[in-house]
Order: structure tokens, then sequence, then C-alpha cells
């Protein structure tokens, strides 16, 4: 029998066999359990990963277009217009992202493809919305603008853009592998071709639900709609502002009162010349029969204006904004009759509701190189030295007036006539 000398003294130091080879097989499993998910990942590859970042954006891609058309607000109409159009083509991305990520073709000359349609409907997104960009840019973060109708600035509509394009220019400008497959390719056209003519089928039973809540056509030619809403509807909805009035061709709607209707049907009996009123309210004005001295803004006052339309939008002379401005804002009576009679106005036209809110706007287009922003005026502090002398609070607190006659009132409209 021999004796391992060198084994027993090792025991009697504390040495366990047993523990020495159970420490090897852990490490062994270790290092094959390392191995495994990291080579797993490296064997991904470049085409592997532009898998997944389509996964990744194609579906938050659709799921922002589906949650923004699940909520439709049909007034004013060109807002929705924006909403269908963009989230259409958002749609469409997300689900040729979607195919790309599920190898829906194997080819890498059809994933080509599907990147260049992506691009180019994304194009078409950016030039589409560049009309219709925000004041105000950074109010909010670039992904919660989609959800505020597509409410973006040039720079957060540039980042956007960017990056929900960064897949589809990956993919695109990828080495090219395998073949073309003509009925996979015919298969994607179907697929596009459902999917806008669905996103086609919601905006006319939209339009048609928009169309059961015309109540009347004003105007002298009837361009101007006036929509009736109803609690419950997909529209913007309260007690005090039922009505919608809207133009295809004019600034945007804005939801009215009875008050103000009737206000309108007042002025559309008289007969008067020009009316002279803030350019807000040039849709009430024309719905009236009547022209309006102003009906937009200048473009030395664009920032004060919300989401201005730079394709079709047409902007009044400096001067003539200006002078309207300086109507309102002025505290000499002979002044504000000089300017109504320089444009042939005769009637005045006040939403007693929101004047006071329009006045630092006023103040600002009638001289800005003092104002130098809007809400550089503090109204609570500054009242009695800037709001009350005007024109404005004259008007609408009915002091007396030896130019002015006032010749309609309600709760909502105050109506006056140049002596």
């Amino acid at each position: 029998m021999t004796i391992n000398v060198t084994k027993i003294i090792r025991k009697t130091m504390g040495w366990c066999p047993n523990a020495a080879f159970a420490n090897k097989n852990e490490e062994i499993n270790m290092v094959s359990y390392e191995g495994k998910y990291t080579d797993k990942i490296k064997g991904m590859g470049f085409r592997g990963f532009l898998s997944v970042l389509h996964l990744v954006f194609g579906a938050w891609l659709i799921f922002t277009a589906l949650r923004v058309l699940a909520n439709p607000m049909i007034f004013p109409w060109w807002y929705m217009d924006i909403n269908l159009f963009s989230s259409g083509i958002l749609l469409v991305v997300g689900l040729s992202s979607m195919m790309i990520f599920l190898n829906f073709a194997k080819s890498a000359n059809v994933h080509r493809i599907l990147a260049l349609v992506n691009i180019a409907l994304l194009i078409a997104f950016l030039l589409y919305l560049g009309q219709f960009l925000v004041s105000s840019e950074f109010s909010y973060s670039v992904f919660d603008k989609p959800y505020m109708g597509y409410s973006f600035g040039l720079v957060t509509l540039l980042l956007f853009t960017f990056i929900i394009t960064i897949p589809s220019a990956l993919t695109f400008f990828s080495k090219p592998s395998g073949e073309r497959n003509k009925k996979f390719l015919k298969a994607i056209l179907l697929v596009l071709i459902i999917t806008f003519a669905s996103v086609g089928v919601y905006y006319l039973y939209l339009n048609k639900q928009k169309d059961s809540m015309l109540t009347a056509e004003l105007g002298n030619k009837g361009e101007y709609k006036l929509y009736k809403i109803d609690p419950g509807s997909a529209s913007y909805y309260d007690d005090a502002h039922s009505y919608f009035l809207d133009s295809a061709g004019d600034t945007t709607g804005h939801h009215i009162s009875l008050d103000t209707f009737q206000a309108m049907q007042f002025l559309q009996k008289r007969d008067t010349g020009k009316v002279i009123s803030w350019w807000d309210y040039e849709l009430e004005i024309k719905a009236a029969g009547k022209e309006p001295v102003i009906s937009y803004a200048s473009k030395a006052i664009k920032s004060t204006i919300a989401r201005p339309a730079s394709l079709y939008d047409k902007f009044e002379p400096d001067e003539k904004v200006a002078d309207v401005s300086m109507f309102f804002t002025t505290s000499s009576e002979d002044v504000a009759k000089g300017i109504a009679e320089k444009y042939g106005a005769n009637s005045v036209y006040l939403p007693k509701q929101r004047i006071n809110d329009l006045i630092e706007v006023m103040m600002f287009a009638a001289n800005p190189a003092i104002m130098q922003k809007p809400g550089s005026i503090s109204r609570a502090d500054n009242f009695d030295e800037t709001i009350k002398p005007t024109m404005a609070n004259k008007l609408i607190t009915g002091a007396d007036l030896k130019n002015f006659d006032k010749i309609f009132e309600n709760k909502d409209v105050i109506i006056y006539e140049l002596k």
C-alpha cells in the first residue's frame, strides 16, 4: 500500500480535493455562461442590430400614430388634416420598419427599397409640417409634439425627423445582398395601400360626422360655415361656446357662443362700411357679410401668432396692423377716430371676454421698439397706467365718448358706430 505523504500533509492543512474540483467546474461554467451571451450579441452583426433598431422605432411610431388617431378633435378641421396626414405617414413608416424586423422579405435589396420608401415619406412629412410651424419652439419636449397636433417648431421638427429616419437611412446605405422578390414587393405595396386607404376611410368618417353638425352657411357666398357642437362629439365642447365658425380659405376658425352668433346676425343687417376689430375676429365680421380693416397679423408681429402657416399665410402691411393696434391702445378718442376714417371704417366690433388679453399684443404691434416682446406688461400691476386709459377699455366699460355710439351689446360682444 502506497501512502501519499504529500496528500496527507495537504489534507491536514485544510485542503479539500472535492472543493477544488467544484471551483474548477464553476470557473468553466462561468466562462461558458459569459461567452454564451457575449458571443450571441457579437454574432448579431450589423444587420441584426439594424433589425432591433427597426423593431424599437417601428413599435414607437405605430403607437404614436394610433394614439393621435384615437383622439380626434374635429374642430378646427385643418388641425384634423394635420393629424390624419402626419399620423398616416408615421403609421406606414412604422409598419415598414416592422416588416424589416420580421424579415418579411429576406432580401437585403427589398429592405433597402422599404427604407427608401420610408425616407421619401419622411421627407414629405418634413415638408408638409414645415408649413405649420409653431412660434414657441421648446415649450414641450420633441417627443410630446405629435400628441399636440404635431406642433413643431423648425428645430424640433428637424430633430424629430432626423431621429426617426436613422434606421431607414442605415438600412438604405448598408451593403445589399440577396435577390429581389417581386411577390414580396407586391405584398408590401398592398400593405401600404391598405394602410393609407384605412386612414382615408377614417378621414371620410370624421368628415361625415363634421358635416352632420353644419348649422348655417354664412357670408356673401356661403363660404363661412357655422357648426353646432353637441356634447359627446369628437370635438372640444363647453356649454358657453357650443358653436364653431370655420372657413377653408381664411385663418383658423374658433369656437363661439350663441351671443356671438347673435352679434354677427345683428351686424349682418346693418348697412355699414368697413369694420375695425382685431384680426382674430375677421371670420365673424366676414361671416356677417362685412369687410374687416385687417384680416391677419403683420410680419412685424409674426411671433404673436400661435401657428403661422408659411405656405398660404397672407400678412397684412405692418403700417395697417400698427394703426389698428393704435386705435385700440391710444388714450385719445380723436386719434382713434382719425384711424377709423383713414381706412373707411364706421363700425367697431369688440369681443368683451378677450379684449384685455389682446392689449399686450396690440401695444407690441403699435410700437415694437418699446414693447420688446408680448408679456412685458403686467396687467395686474400696471392696469391703471397701461390698460385703463386705452380706447379698448373705454369702449368695453361704456365710457362717455363723443365720436362713437354703442349700437349693440350682449354678454360677449359690443358693437359701436362712428358718429
